[in-house]
């Protein structure tokens, strides 16, 4: 019979080994018809990139972007402003300080493009057409 302690330990190191949750590019969810924001992140930080989108006050996960890699994020109509402006904040994973992103009206069938560097302060954003 194995202790409680150890049990612990193992359902720890399980977890602490498995694998970042992969975003889904958006070719595998194009069929989707909830009204939504395409955002691209380039993560050329050289640490796992936590991304939020933020409003009223309420911020909600988007997803986590590893160390120099790029991921596609789709943000749902309830974390778009009325005007459909749209901001987002990072983070290092695991650490408090933030990014925040000005925010910004991205125009019908056009993709947020977020560009995070080593340097906070060296970041861009833009938009381009799908």
């Amino acid at each position: 019979m194995r202790s409680l302690p150890m049990l612990l330990l193992a359902g720890a190191l399980a977890t602490a080994c498995a694998p970042a949750t992969k975003i889904p590019s958006a070719a595998l969810t194009l069929h989707l018809t909830t009204p939504r924001q395409v955002v691209r992140v380039t993560n050329h930080n050289w640490n796992d990139m936590e991304i939020f989108a933020i409003r009223n006050g309420g911020r909600r996960t988007l997803g986590v972007v590893g160390a120099a890699q790029q991921a596609t994020l789709l943000v749902s109509e309830d974390m778009l402003d009325t005007d459909g402006t749209l901001q987002l904040a990072a983070r290092i994973q695991g650490q408090r300080d933030m990014i925040v992103m000005d925010p910004v009206r991205v125009p019908s069938g056009d993709y947020l493009d977020w560009s995070l560097e080593n340097e906070f302060g060296r970041s861009s954003v833009g938009y381009f057409p799908l």
